[in-house]
């Protein structure tokens, strides 16, 4: 990191707006549109802003579901409750905006939200209040009519019967997946999805509001709506538009798109509906998530490449492991600072698989796909390295920028000093105040709506529990399941022997290895389905062979990183004699999995460990049925580091959840525990007594809690 550190040059670049000279001087670089300044308005003089310009005059059919699943049309003064669903018409360029979760299918014409055009499918799009609200906008051009599936074609059916002379015609239809039951286990997210009507918005609910779903005229102080403005919209053209690159041999090079900003610029935001743009262009496209304390579709903690082929509708937290990366790295940590190392040679492995997989698909014959790689938000001093090490790494081809025109106006990398990379820059101004409708967050409108404002760890702390009260139905089709508490879900029941036991930095004494891992929340890694060019690629006989007699000395060796400090189990075995029986030592590595053997495939909670049958009882979310079964490639767990070292931790809501918080105080306090066990008594049989590892106490004496490493004002400051 050092040797990368003194490459960076002392200059700067600046966007084109910004700057003296003309645009001839520019060379690749594409100019951001001119810096805008607004002055905050008190919020005393702040007024509702008009998002949804559609017209309530508009024809609407209102449309219930019998209990034999067949389609009826109710009357338009039938209770919302009623309603499966609702078919109305639009004009070009009306706007629907609201807060919920839905499903849409356009039958007529096209639609657009989050940059994805939506015509004749049904999709599920997520609009919670914590992130900017979908806006859904009639578009003039249409695409080639689709195929409907039954249930639209039905709908259609019943709305031509009497209206057919609107541009656009969407159905919109209530859903039930689980998620807006999140306030279950976490009462300060219950109203994400959910919330008061405004009075100027009462008729358009009426009019097309369907359970889960509610349409809002207009937003108050504090509420964002998801637009694209003209500066985006010109840098997604650009983007998705441009022809692409040739190498020497004149063949087309795959696109590579980095984003770049800094904290709370909107780079995830752009990211998704540049995914969506080429979504549409090329069918797929690769994600290189590297922010590890806010993933996109990988939960917190580890950096993965996922292959991404259909158009993404919603925050990270409403897709947070529901596809397998194709390949990914676990770290354990939501900031990179201490380990710089590690992420960046994480970054570089998965940019190898990335061209392994672009030089494969060049053999047989297939497009190249197209890449997007979204950055942390960190760019100053370590962070800025990391940043040009990342450049350096994937080779971007397009490097987009979002900066904010009143803070900043200098280029985050000088690509000038970055070896082979030659990238088009394209600048974006960032999500600054003047994006937001109505005003500062926090306040609170006529209609009573008061924003969440969420913070970093909110947002990992969703992303966790979507993870883990994840399901999957029959069809495979994703959902959540808020009802049932991880204490009373039946865990996978694993031999000890059978897994390797990745202790990271930990300095744990091999004894105590099963104590620390108990109770937390570990990475579980399996054989890596890419294992890259001149590594040893596992077949499913080997894997199986790692179970005959629990993972041998070498194997354990094979996937673990090089000078990681092993347990031999074989030293064990020696010292225990033959007649011993069966070895329940597991096999400890203090040190990291290989990034090349070894892939991330998610997280589990150590329900716990049965140490006389040698079994360690894993709650892991449950994988599509769409895809064929990871688990029989699982190889071990990694331990990361607590929270007080930047560790991803077992969300708290997820421990108390099912009635334990009461059982948790009575035990810690040693107070009223019968008294409080007759008040709440257990709602699931899952066999245990108290809610384990909680505790309300505080800590007292010297040395009785771990020491937190905080960054004061002055670190930050040279940095």
């Amino acid at each position: 990191m050092d040797a990368l550190a003194s490459r960076r040059s002392t200059r700067v670049f600046t966007p084109k707006a910004l700057r003296t000279v003309s645009s001839s001087q520019t060379g690749s670089q594409t100019g951001s549109p001119t810096p805008r300044t607004q002055s905050p308005q008190p919020r005393s003089m702040q007024e509702p802003v008009l998002v949804t310009t559609w017209d309530t005059t508009m024809p609407v059919v209102a449309i219930g579901q019998s209990q034999t699943g067949e389609l009826h049309v109710l009357d338009a003064q039938a209770p919302i409750a009623q309603r499966h669903a609702v078919v109305f018409g639009m004009q070009a360029n009306d706007t629907l905006v609201f807060q919920g979760i839905c499903d849409i299918c356009v039958l007529k014409g096209t639609v657009r939200v989050y940059e994805h055009e939506s015509s004749g499918q049904w999709d599920r799009v997520y609009s919670p209040v914590s992130h900017p609200l979908v806006s859904l906008r009639a578009q003039t051009q249409t695409k080639d009519e689709a195929e409907r599936d039954a249930e639209a074609q039905h709908m259609y059916e019943l709305w031509a019967t009497s209206h057919n002379e609107c541009e656009v015609v969407v159905a919109v239809r209530a859903v039930d997946c689980g998620l807006e039951h999140l306030g279950r286990v976490a009462p300060a997210y219950a109203s994400l999805f959910t919330g008061s009507v405004a009075a100027d918005s009462e008729q358009l609910v009426q009019a097309i509001g369907v359970p889960g779903m509610t349409p809002m005229r207009t937003v108050n102080a504090g509420v964002q709506v998801l637009q694209t403005p003209e500066d985006w919209a010109q840098a997604l053209d650009q983007a998705s538009t441009m022809p692409q690159r040739l190498d020497d041999e004149f063949e087309p090079i795959a696109p590579v798109y980095a984003v770049a900003g800094a904290q709370g610029q909107g780079k995830s935001t752009f990211s998704r509906m540049l995914v969506n743009r080429l979504v549409a262009r090329f069918g797929r496209v690769f994600y290189m998530e590297t922010d590890l304390g806010q993933s996109e579709f990988a939960a917190p903690g580890a950096l993965s490449l996922t292959l991404v082929s259909a158009p993404v509708l919603g925050p990270p937290f409403t897709h947070t492991g529901r596809t397998e990366a194709y390949h990914a790295a676990y770290m354990g940590v939501v900031t990179p600072k201490n380990d710089p190392d590690r992420y960046a040679a994480c970054v570089l492995r998965l940019a190898q698989v990335y061209r392994d997989h672009v030089r494969s698909e060049r053999a047989r014959g297939s497009p190249a796909v197209p890449m997007v790689v979204n950055t942390q938000g960190w760019t100053r001093g370590l962070g800025l390295d990391l940043l040009y090490a990342l450049c350096q790494s994937v080779c971007p081809t397009h490097f987009v920028q979002a900066y904010d025109p009143a803070t900043s106006d200098a280029s985050l990398v000088d690509f000038a000093t970055v070896e082979g990379c030659d990238p088009q820059v394209l600048w974006i101004t960032g999500m600054s105040s003047d994006r937001m409708q109505g005003g500062d967050a926090g306040d609170a409108g006529e209609s009573g709506r008061r924003v969440q404002k969420l913070a970093a760890h909110d947002m990992r702390t969703l992303s966790l529990l979507s993870l883990m009260y994840s399901a999957w139905t029959a069809q495979g089709v994703a959902t959540w399941n808020m009802h049932k508490p991880l204490a009373a879900r039946t865990p996978v029941r694993v031999p000890i022997c059978d897994l390797v036991f990745w202790m990271g930095e930990e300095d744990v004494p091999p004894s105590q290895v099963l104590r620390a891992v108990n109770g937390t929340l570990v990475g579980v890694v399996c054989v890596a389905r890419a294992p890259g060019a001149g590594a040893h690629e596992w077949s499913r006989d080997e894997i199986r062979g790692l179970y005959a007699d629990g993972v041998s000395d070498q194997a354990a060796a094979a996937l673990s990183e090089p000078g990681a400090r092993m347990l031999l189990r074989s030293h064990v075995r020696a010292r225990m004699g033959d007649d011993a029986g069966p070895v329940l030592v597991p096999q400890i590595v203090y040190g990291m999995p290989s990034l090349t053997a070894t892939t991330f495939l998610t997280h589990a909670l150590v329900r716990s460990i049965d140490v006389r049958s040698g079994h360690v009882h894993l709650v892991i979310p449950p994988q599509s049925p769409a895809m064929e079964s990871p688990m029989y490639r699982v190889v071990g767990i990694v331990k990361g580091p607590g929270p007080s070292a930047f560790g991803v931790d077992v969300p708290v809501q997820a421990m108390l959840d099912g009635g334990f918080a009461e059982r948790a105080m009575g035990a810690s306090s040693g107070r009223h525990t019968a008294a409080r066990r007759r008040r709440a008594p257990m709602e699931t049989n899952v066999g245990i007594q108290e809610a384990p590892y909680v505790s309300v106490e505080v800590d007292e004496g010297v040395g009785a809690s771990a020491a937190r490493a905080r960054g004061g004002q002055t670190r930050r400051a040279l940095q």
